[in-house]
């Protein structure tokens, strides 16, 4: 799930999930980002982050809230590539 803009601080750990392309291809996989957040300004709504280990970067408050809590775990697709794991029907919801 999305993070509420209220309850980020300092010293968080997040994960950016989205696709990416393959290589040189049409093929799509998903890949997971930690993202660290250094400092935060809720008056101005801005954070400061590093996203996957690179130098610190400020981000707006409309970034984060894009975020997760919790690493989603991923399951291998045909071709190599990877997709968010479903839940089964035995599974109950969250």
């Amino acid at each position: 799930m999305a993070v509420k803009w209220e309850t980020v601080q300092a010293g968080d750990v997040l994960y950016d999930v989205h696709s990416y392309r393959m290589g040189n291809t049409t093929m799509r996989s998903m890949g997971c980002w930690e993202v660290r957040v250094r400092s935060i300004d809720h008056a101005n709504g801005t954070a400061v982050v590093s996203w996957n280990g690179n130098r610190d970067e400020t981000w707006r408050a409309r970034q984060i809230t894009k975020l997760r809590r919790k690493e989603p775990e991923f399951e291998e697709t045909m071709f190599g590539g990877q997709r968010i794991k479903r839940r089964t029907k035995s599974e109950p919801s969250r």
